[in-house]
């Protein structure tokens, strides 16, 4: 009994301090997969980070390069298109645009290629379109310009690698905002031109990812949250890939130290959710965006104003006017375009036209037997292989000829009806 009885009391320490502490194993645990997640999404991103500084037509500089810079306060600027405007401190300052334009401008003798990347401090407002534009030396009679995505709100880079167009001596570099103001000023607080580096890369890249925009008919199946002449910086693909390194890093570490299910549960959740967190804020922003700019289209309008400000605001007034020169509202109607496949004009304008039958077929009148009496053909935009007889009353597209009566003709395109076939066209 004696010999039994500290092996029995020892037991009993050890149950009692397990009773103590229950949550201090599981806390321990769940901590370590903090710190290994942690890490991991730091690693990952130092290494997103530095592929990213390089994608681009040329590799940056090394790291301990310092690139050129040559910066324009805001004051040296004229305000060439403007109605009233003053300088307040370093800041040029456009009170009330002329008319739906504001324009910033600067003589200066600027090398081009060696500051691919520029900085824009500015802010105005919300609905507005920026662009950049510029004249060389080389080519004087030539005006140069480029689209500012994300400018306006604040600093914003923007990178320039195209050297067919970013080339050349600037003797004139200006800032011009494009659209409703709504009576707020803009203010151009500095200009810069940068050399190549890694860190100017990434703020232009950042800049894009926060530019927003219009979002396209197909935004509502897919994020690209950077306008598209970005592709290759879309956040979608590196934030993927910045969440598959850490997860990767962290199982790797995992396995290696043997780490228990809620260490690495723990690390495998943090290392997916905190990047999906970024990507959700990214698509929050463009959201938020995307209803400023709603707002400052259609606040506070009437509805004739609303359906004015509407972007195929022509096109349904178009519709509109078709519609009545129909003889029934389910007439049958070929939709002719210049263009390859489908496009936002054509498109848009079959929609308007329901509920008339619309065939949305090519740039080319159809074969015998495919079209018939009483058909419509509408003729969208200039289709250059077109003629139309008024005394024969005849429609030719080069290669069928049919008898057409022009219903209707229209700076945006014209109407006829078909009335048979007359043959093929004698030029064939």
């Amino acid at each position: 009994m004696s010999r039994q009885q500290p092996a029995q009391s020892g037991i009993a320490e050890i149950a009692g301090s397990s009773e103590t502490a229950p949550g201090a194993p599981t806390r321990q645990t769940v901590g370590a997969g903090v710190l290994i997640g942690l890490g991991a999404l730091m690693l990952a991103a130092l290494l997103v980070g530095a592929l990213l500084s390089q994608s681009g037509p040329a590799a940056a500089p090394k790291a301990d390069d310092t690139p050129p810079a040559e910066t324009f306060n805001g004051r040296v600027f004229s305000p060439t298109r403007a109605e009233s405007s003053h300088i307040e401190g370093d800041a040029q300052v456009i009170r009330t645009m002329l008319g739906n334009e504001g324009v910033f401008s600067v003589t200066t003798r600027l090398p081009l290629q060696q500051y691919p990347v520029i900085r824009v401090d500015l802010t105005g407002g919300a609905s507005l379109r920026y662009f950049l534009f510029w004249r060389t030396a080389e080519q004087p009679e030539q005006q140069f310009f480029a689209p500012l995505p994300g400018a306006g709100r604040g600093v914003s880079w923007h990178a320039f690698p195209d050297p067919a167009l970013w080339n050349g001596t600037a003797t004139t570099v200006a800032i011009g905002a494009f659209g409703d103001a709504a009576g707020a000023p803009i203010t151009l607080h500095s200009l810069g031109f940068h050399g190549d580096s890694r860190w100017v890369r990434l703020a232009s890249v950042w800049t894009l990812w926060h530019a927003g925009g219009s979002w396209p008919a197909s935004g509502i199946n897919r994020y690209l949250g950077t306008p598209l002449q970005a592709e290759a910086v879309f956040p979608v693909a590196w934030i993927g890939l910045w969440a598959f390194l850490a997860t990767s890093m962290a199982v790797l570490w995992v396995l290696w130290r043997r780490a228990g299910r809620r260490t690495a549960i723990t690390a495998g959740l943090l290392t997916i959710f905190l990047p999906w967190l970024l990507l959700d804020r990214l698509w929050q922003a463009q959201l938020e965006h995307q209803i400023v700019l709603t707002e400052a289209a259609f606040g506070d309008r009437t509805q004739a104003e609303k359906h004015a400000a509407e972007a195929d605001a022509e096109l349904q007034d178009y519709a509109a006017r078709i519609r009545g020169k129909l003889a029934t509202p389910d007439a049958r109607v070929v939709l002719l375009h210049a263009s390859e496949g489908h496009n936002y004009d054509r498109l848009r304008l079959q929609f308007h036209l329901l509920p008339a039958n619309v065939y949305n077929y090519g740039s080319r009148l159809l074969a015998p037997g495919e079209m018939r009496r009483g058909d419509y053909v509408l003729t969208l935009g200039a289709l250059p292989e077109f003629q139309y007889s008024l005394r024969e009353r005849l429609l030719s597209d080069g290669r069928h000829v049919y008898r057409a009566r022009r219903i209707d003709a229209h700076p945006l395109g014209s109407l006829y009806l078909i009335s048979g076939y007359a043959g093929r066209a004698s030029t064939q």
